[in-house]
Protein backbone atom coordinates (compact mmCIF):
# COMPACT_ATOMS: atom_id res chain seq x y z
CA UNK A 1 0.00 0.00 0.00
CA UNK A 2 1.10 3.55 -1.09
CA UNK A 3 1.84 5.58 2.12
CA UNK A 4 -0.29 8.73 2.12
CA UNK A 5 1.78 12.31 2.67
CA UNK A 6 -0.62 14.56 2.83
CA UNK A 7 -4.02 14.44 4.44
CA UNK A 8 -6.52 17.56 3.79
CA UNK A 9 -9.85 17.35 6.27
CA UNK A 10 -12.70 19.87 6.09
CA UNK A 11 -13.95 20.56 9.06
CA UNK A 12 -16.93 23.03 10.36
CA UNK A 13 -18.38 23.10 13.81
CA UNK A 14 -20.77 19.96 13.26
CA UNK A 15 -20.70 16.54 14.84
CA UNK A 16 -19.70 15.03 11.05
CA UNK A 17 -16.62 17.03 10.54
CA UNK A 18 -15.64 16.24 14.03
CA UNK A 19 -16.21 12.75 13.15
CA UNK A 20 -13.50 13.29 10.06
CA UNK A 21 -11.16 15.49 12.10
CA UNK A 22 -10.57 12.25 14.40
CA UNK A 23 -10.19 9.99 11.48
CA UNK A 24 -7.73 12.23 9.83
CA UNK A 25 -5.48 12.59 12.85
CA UNK A 26 -5.56 8.74 13.32
CA UNK A 27 -4.43 8.34 9.36
CA UNK A 28 -2.42 11.33 9.91
CA UNK A 29 -0.44 9.59 13.00
CA UNK A 30 -0.31 6.07 11.44
CA UNK A 31 0.92 7.33 7.94
CA UNK A 32 3.53 9.90 9.36
CA UNK A 33 1.31 12.80 7.28
CA UNK A 34 0.89 16.26 6.81
CA UNK A 35 -2.57 17.05 7.82
CA UNK A 36 -4.31 20.18 6.28
CA UNK A 37 -7.30 21.13 8.18
CA UNK A 38 -9.45 23.46 6.81
CA UNK A 39 -12.81 25.32 7.46
CA UNK A 40 -14.08 27.16 4.36
CA UNK A 41 -16.81 29.83 4.78
CA UNK A 42 -19.12 29.61 1.36
CA UNK A 43 -19.26 33.13 0.76
CA UNK A 44 -22.13 31.85 -2.46
CA UNK A 45 -24.72 31.82 1.11
CA UNK A 46 -23.99 35.59 1.79
CA UNK A 47 -26.69 37.32 -0.77
CA UNK A 48 -24.85 40.91 0.47
CA UNK A 49 -23.02 42.09 3.11
CA UNK A 50 -25.13 45.24 4.37
CA UNK A 51 -23.96 47.79 7.10
CA UNK A 52 -27.45 47.25 9.24
CA UNK A 53 -29.14 44.88 10.35
CA UNK A 54 -31.56 44.79 8.06
CA UNK A 55 -31.35 44.49 4.01
CA UNK A 56 -31.24 42.31 1.12
CA UNK A 57 -28.84 39.89 2.56
CA UNK A 58 -28.70 40.34 6.20
CA UNK A 59 -25.39 39.38 7.15
CA UNK A 60 -23.85 42.27 8.68
CA UNK A 61 -19.84 42.79 8.53
CA UNK A 62 -20.06 42.23 12.47
CA UNK A 63 -21.69 39.18 12.05
CA UNK A 64 -19.39 37.70 9.53
CA UNK A 65 -16.61 39.10 11.84
CA UNK A 66 -17.83 37.05 14.88
CA UNK A 67 -18.42 33.96 12.01
CA UNK A 68 -14.49 34.14 11.18
CA UNK A 69 -13.93 34.43 14.42
CA UNK A 70 -15.69 31.43 15.56
CA UNK A 71 -14.55 29.34 12.90
CA UNK A 72 -10.27 30.48 13.28
CA UNK A 73 -11.08 29.35 17.06
CA UNK A 74 -12.45 26.28 16.48
CA UNK A 75 -9.97 25.81 13.88
CA UNK A 76 -7.35 26.63 16.62
CA UNK A 77 -9.27 23.81 18.23
CA UNK A 78 -8.59 20.89 15.79
CA UNK A 79 -5.00 21.51 15.39
CA UNK A 80 -4.12 21.31 19.11
CA UNK A 81 -6.30 18.19 18.94
CA UNK A 82 -4.05 16.72 16.61
CA UNK A 83 -0.72 17.85 17.94
CA UNK A 84 -1.93 15.90 21.20
CA UNK A 85 -2.59 13.06 19.06
CA UNK A 86 1.32 13.31 18.01
CA UNK A 87 0.76 14.36 14.60
CA UNK A 88 3.75 16.05 13.65
CA UNK A 89 2.86 18.13 11.04
CA UNK A 90 -0.15 19.84 11.11
CA UNK A 91 -1.53 22.99 9.29
CA UNK A 92 -4.91 25.31 9.45
CA UNK A 93 -6.58 26.66 6.63
CA UNK A 94 -9.28 29.39 6.82
CA UNK A 95 -10.76 29.83 2.98
CA UNK A 96 -13.79 31.69 1.46
CA UNK A 97 -15.54 31.08 -1.49
CA UNK A 98 -17.55 27.74 -2.90
CA UNK A 99 -16.84 25.02 -0.56
CA UNK A 100 -17.45 22.12 -2.88
CA UNK A 101 -14.76 23.74 -5.42
CA UNK A 102 -12.23 24.39 -2.78
CA UNK A 103 -12.30 21.15 -0.97
CA UNK A 104 -12.48 18.89 -4.25
CA UNK A 105 -10.28 20.61 -6.36
CA UNK A 106 -8.76 23.76 -5.55
CA UNK A 107 -7.07 23.31 -2.19
CA UNK A 108 -5.69 19.54 -2.74
CA UNK A 109 -4.06 20.51 -6.27
CA UNK A 110 -2.52 23.78 -4.17
CA UNK A 111 -1.38 21.82 -1.18
CA UNK A 112 -0.67 18.19 -3.11
CA UNK A 113 -2.95 16.10 -1.04
CA UNK A 114 -2.87 12.19 -1.26
CA UNK A 115 -6.28 11.84 0.56
CA UNK A 116 -9.47 14.06 1.37
CA UNK A 117 -11.01 13.57 4.43
CA UNK A 118 -14.81 14.65 5.21
CA UNK A 119 -17.68 13.78 7.27
CA UNK A 120 -21.19 12.56 6.31
CA UNK A 121 -23.75 15.17 5.36
CA UNK A 122 -25.50 16.34 8.25
CA UNK A 123 -28.45 17.85 5.90
CA UNK A 124 -31.85 16.62 5.59
CA UNK A 125 -33.00 14.95 2.73
CA UNK A 126 -34.81 18.11 1.76
CA UNK A 127 -32.00 20.76 1.60
CA UNK A 128 -29.85 17.89 -0.08
CA UNK A 129 -31.91 18.12 -2.86
CA UNK A 130 -31.37 21.84 -2.84
CA UNK A 131 -28.19 22.83 -2.00
CA UNK A 132 -25.83 19.13 -2.43
CA UNK A 133 -23.58 18.24 0.03
CA UNK A 134 -19.96 18.94 0.48
CA UNK A 135 -19.31 15.14 0.54
CA UNK A 136 -21.35 14.09 -2.81
CA UNK A 137 -19.53 16.85 -4.34
CA UNK A 138 -15.84 16.39 -3.19
CA UNK A 139 -16.63 12.32 -3.94
CA UNK A 140 -17.46 12.83 -7.47
CA UNK A 141 -14.78 15.21 -8.59
CA UNK A 142 -11.85 14.87 -6.52
CA UNK A 143 -8.44 14.25 -8.91
CA UNK A 144 -7.20 11.81 -5.23
CA UNK A 145 -8.88 9.36 -2.73
CA UNK A 146 -11.36 10.32 -0.70
CA UNK A 147 -12.72 9.02 2.76
CA UNK A 148 -16.48 9.99 3.60
CA UNK A 149 -16.72 9.20 7.73
CA UNK A 150 -19.50 7.40 8.80
CA UNK A 151 -17.96 5.83 11.91
CA UNK A 152 -16.11 6.37 15.12
CA UNK A 153 -13.01 5.75 16.05
CA UNK A 154 -14.00 2.10 17.12
CA UNK A 155 -15.22 1.77 13.75
CA UNK A 156 -18.69 1.67 15.02
CA UNK A 157 -21.81 3.46 12.83
CA UNK A 158 -22.81 6.82 14.01
CA UNK A 159 -26.06 8.21 13.59
CA UNK A 160 -25.97 12.05 14.02
CA UNK A 161 -29.23 13.80 13.71
CA UNK A 162 -29.49 15.36 10.25
CA UNK A 163 -29.89 18.83 9.94
CA UNK A 164 -30.78 21.50 7.17
CA UNK A 165 -28.23 23.67 8.24
CA UNK A 166 -25.00 23.94 9.92
CA UNK A 167 -24.29 25.57 13.10
CA UNK A 168 -21.87 28.17 13.02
Amino acid sequence: MTMVQRILVGIDTSPQSQLALTKAITIAVEQNATLDIVTVINTEKFIGVTQGPMGFGATTPQSLNELTAGLKANLATARQQAVAAGVNDVRVHLHSGNSKLLLATTLPERYGTDLIVVGATGLNNVARVLIGSNAAYVIRNATCDTLVVRTDANQRPVTLPKRSTRRL
